[in-house]
């Protein structure tokens, strides 16, 4: 699946497509004559296939390169990237059950911790037929200076023709059933207030006229919250931040970011400020 939106983008921006596997092994592992004979027979095995994929692409008029590695997933992804200077990095997640949200973990959230290049986490889709992205949905903290998934969310927007929602969750706390309920509304609208001029004052920096909608919705869970909001306003794209402050608040934001390209059944295009 995360080839199929490497393609989309490719043909947007008609970039190229470097496809690469990488064979998990133990460092120590490596120089083992045993493990090397059978890790020749994978790799032929794989090299076909990527081969294939490379014909099949070519004959679109796209460019592809298959490269396949050996050593710890995370780790080599993250420095082939780094070395080809990479735009994008496009991965692949698993479902929504207990044991595949653990797996996740394994590799793709790894990845979007070590990696200082974008990363685009895809679950695989229920439904056929080419990927298109028409909305794109960017979380913002209004208490954060922090632009760059907006900016890249429009820079994307413009070359796919793509709409923009920006939300803010206002976090409920856990005995916000006791707060006056005009108190909560005045708080709500002073943050819609705040999200909608930092919005404008970016579309007035960047010289945007089109319409960027704006919303602020409440949650006693951030993620969820963004999640939920994704998947009721079909949303094919949620572009967010993996952190902002340093400290607690660099934590918190960074186990927002990983929760929602858990949970999310969208892809997710992580990066960092």
């Amino acid at each position: 699946e995360a080839l199929n939106y490497a393609v989309f983008l490719t043909k947007k921006f008609g970039s190229e497509i470097i496809g690469i596997h990488v064979i998990p092994m133990p460092e120590k592992l490596l120089y083992e004559t045993e493990f090397q004979n059978w890790t020749i027979k994978v790799e032929e095995n794989i090299q076909s296939k990527l081969t294939l994929i490379a014909s099949e692409l070519t004959s679109q008029g796209l460019n592809f390169q298959g490269v396949v590695l050996k050593g710890e997933p995370n780790k080599e992804i993250v420095g082939f990237a780094r070395r080809e200077k990479a735009d994008l990095i496009a991965i692949g997640k698993r479902g929504l059950g207990i044991i595949d949200r653990m797996l996740i973990g394994s590799t793709t959230l790894r990845v979007l911790r070590e990696s200082n290049i974008p990363v685009l986490a895809v679950k695989k889709r229920d439904e056929e037929g080419k990927v298109d992205i028409r909305n794109i949905l960017v979380p913002l903290d209004i208490y954060e200076k922090v632009d760059s998934s907006l900016n890249y969310a429009i820079d994307l927007a413009e070359r796919i023709s793509a709409n923009i929602s920006v939300v803010y969750v206002f976090k409920l706390g856990p005995f916000f059933d006791e707060i006056p309920f005009s108190m909560l509304e005045d708080a709500i609208k002073g943050s819609s207030n705040k999200l909608a001029k930092r919005v404008e004052e970016i579309k007035l920096k960047r010289g945007i006229k089109h319409e960027i909608n704006t919303d602020v919705i409440r949650g006693i869970s951030t993620s969820t919250a963004i999640v939920d909001y994704a998947s009721n306003k079909n949303a094919n794209l949620i572009i967010i931040n993996t952190h902002g402050r340093k400290g607690v608040r660099r934590f918190i934001l960074g186990s927002v970011t990983e929760k929602v390209i858990q949970e999310s059944t969208c892809a997710v295009l992580a990066l960092k400020p």
